[in-house]
């Protein structure tokens, strides 16, 4: 019966281990300034923080030590009887002891004599290792060192508790990423579906009946609204989840240029606004993430929209330029709207936004995060972003991407 409460004991103690997910991790500074300060409080040439699996002892920092130590068999290693015994183990003479005496590291000229061992105890009192420091001598630590290694084994837990924690937050953050991911593309494909189908039947509106177009012109600028905030909802998780990275590949920009007006032309003639496209040098295919400079271009020029009044103006240009042999695009998105004063560009530009979200002209609603995206993508090509604006008199928004 004891034989069995034992196995199960140790299976326990393996899985609180395993749960640190620290095993054969890379060195971490936070563990190694312990072990070296481990060794100066108690004096001694070697220290270590070593873990016990099921058939290893795995150490996970060590100082003073033969790097081909970092791993060896469990019986062949002191801290097994530290953790073996769940307390603090002190061996004044290794080469002593039957137990160690014919081990390489002991019985090799120069080899460990002392061995101090404090065991790690975690939150449900399982020992998974311990901090041990070691000497080349005999030697004998005093009450207040062993107290102090006593501390330092305590930290060593609460690193190893943060090194779990992180991992777990890790783990939730990538969860919510494929998660978002998942419904974003869900969500995406019938609205892109509503989006086409609203375009195939203003080209079969054979009456020309101006009031069903104007019904489809809602119902595709409805669905391109919600369609980009999905989009924007997603960016921002993946920006605040720390996973955003550059997806370059060879991109036309003539064809992303005019897919963006099919999306929000619809928008535009809604609220009666005069809405134009230019673009210079474009007939060459660029190395550039398309999806992510699609969002730029896509949420300035909602916002430009939502914030310019019926009958207003709104003017995109994207431009491939060169200078001092270094090509880049430029794309500028000016409108005739309600402007800004110097604060408010103070905030987009500072990236804190610290008044409330205002509706657009015709009281379209915002997500707000838009331009947050915006300049996160815009740090991400290491590109440039200005505002020019005056309140009353329109916007115009320049930004600069290298290629």
């Amino acid at each position: 019966m004891t034989e069995q409460c034992n196995e199960t004991h140790e299976r326990e103690r393996i899985r609180a281990l395993e749960s640190f997910k620290v095993l054969d991790s890379p060195p971490e500074e936070e563990f190694d300034n312990l072990t070296r300060l481990a060794a100066e409080i108690a004096g001694t040439p070697v220290s270590a923080v070593n873990l016990i699996d099921e058939n290893r002892q795995w150490t996970k920092s060590m100082r003073g030590l033969d790097p081909s130590l970092k791993a060896m068999p469990r019986e062949q290693s002191v801290c097994h009887y530290t953790v073996k015994n769940k307390e603090i183990t002190e061996i004044p003479d290794l080469e002593s002891d039957d137990r160690f005496a014919e081990f390489d590291y002991v019985k090799q000229k120069d080899g460990l004599h002392y061995y101090l061992g404090i065991p790690l105890i975690t939150k449900d009192n399982y020992a998974i290792g311990s901090l041990c420091v070691m000497d080349y001598d005999k030697r004998d630590l005093s009450r207040q060192q062993v107290d102090q290694l006593k501390i330092i084994a305590k930290q060593v837990m609460i690193n190893l508790e943060l090194h779990k924690q992180n991992h777990e937050l890790k783990e939730l953050n990538d969860y919510k990423v494929r998660l978002m991911k998942m419904l974003s593309h869900d969500m995406r494909s019938p609205l892109n579906g509503i989006i086409g189908l609203s375009g195939m039947l203003k080209e079969m509106n054979i009456s020309n009946n101006e009031e069903h177009l104007e019904l489809l012109d809602i119902i595709e600028q409805s669905s391109t609204q919600l369609n980009q905030m999905i989009d924007e909802v997603m960016s921002y998780t993946i920006i605040e989840s720390d996973g955003l990275t550059l997806e370059k590949k060879e991109t036309l920009l003539s064809e992303t240029v005019r897919d963006i007006s099919k999306l929000y032309k619809p928008a535009a003639r809604i609220k009666n606004i005069t809405l134009d496209f230019y673009t210079e040098n474009l007939d060459e295919p660029v190395h550039i993430d398309a999806d992510k400079f699609e969002q730029i271009f896509g949420n300035l020029l909602s916002n430009a929209i939502k914030y310019t009044r019926s009958g207003g103006e709104v003017h995109t240009a994207i431009i491939r330029k060169n200078r001092r042999n270094s090509d880049y695009i430029e794309l500028t998105v000016t409108d005739s709207g309600i402007g800004m004063n110097e604060k408010e560009i103070e905030e987009l530009l500072s990236k804190e936004r610290k008044t409330p979200v205002s509706k657009g002209t015709s009281g379209e609603k915002s997500s707000g995060i838009g331009l947050t995206i915006v300049h996160h993508f815009v740090e991400l090509f290491s590109g440039e972003i200005t505002i020019e604006s005056e309140p009353g008199e329109g916007t115009r928004f320049t930004v600069q991407i290298p290629l």
